[in-house]
């Protein structure tokens, strides 16, 4: 993460003053309404309780943070790549989002640090654990940086599948179309089940990023693209 980048990330985990959780609030509330119209939305499982966690979803479509902001009644920060926090666009969006900038080129500590004090606050993280948006809808490998950040906040995990959002705006679509999104919201996994997978740390961390992977792809209706390439290899 560049130098700028990463004293942006520090000062994000600032918990926001009342008068922006408010006007937050207020967005969400109403943006949430149309959307929740517009795609059907539909909620399985059990919202995570209060207290720390941290959200792990599939990506398929641009829409997914902001379902997943619509049926969760409170506020996400966000991990995200750099590039896409810079968006000349959308950028102002992401940083009022209080979202957390991942650089590309690894490093991250001062990402590392904004994500534990936001989980130490008793906040919610959002992560995408496969580093990218799927193409094509079907899942993709999971990767290690933002699984690896969030693993040492010593928080559960929910692992969360989202179904219908490539249909409704897939990469590249101007214009979202009326299908029906689920969210179906899977049981935590609580950070003594990672630490039994593995002694050693960096086998730990590959096999928990597989765990969660496993946990979507359940949640979502598809398989694990780890247990596709395990089952090819056999």
């Amino acid at each position: 993460m560049s130098e700028d980048a990463g004293i942006r990330a520090g000062d994000l985990a600032a918990p926001p003053p009342r008068w922006d959780d408010g006007l937050f609030a207020a967005f969400r509330v109403s943006f949430g309404a149309l959307l929740r119209a517009w795609f059907r939305i539909r909620v399985e499982g059990r919202l995570p309780g209060p207290g720390a966690c941290v959200l792990a979803a599939n990506h398929t479509s641009f829409l997914d943070p902001l379902v997943l902001g619509a049926v969760l009644p409170r506020r996400i920060v966000y991990l995200m790549t750099e590039v896409v926090w810079r968006s000349p666009q959308l950028g102002w969006f992401y940083r009022w989002n209080r979202a957390i900038p991942l650089s590309t080129r690894g490093g991250n500590r001062e990402a590392m640090r904004a994500a534990r004090e936001v989980l130490q606050q008793g906040r919610t993280i959002g992560i995408f654990p496969e580093g990218g948006l799927s193409r094509d809808g079907l899942p993709m490998l999971g990767q290690p940086g933002a699984v690896s950040l969030v693993l040492q906040g010593n928080v559960p995990i929910v692992p969360v599948g989202i179904r219908g959002a490539h249909a409704a705006m897939p990469p590249g679509a101007a214009w979202p179309r009326p299908r029906r999104i689920t969210v179906h919201f899977g049981e935590p996994i609580l950070p003594a089940e990672f630490a039994a997978l593995a002694s050693d740390r960096r086998v730990r961390l590959r096999e928990s990023v597989a765990l969660i992977m496993r946990r979507i792809a359940s949640l979502s209706g598809t398989t694990a693209r780890e247990d596709e390439l395990a089952m090819r290899h056999r």
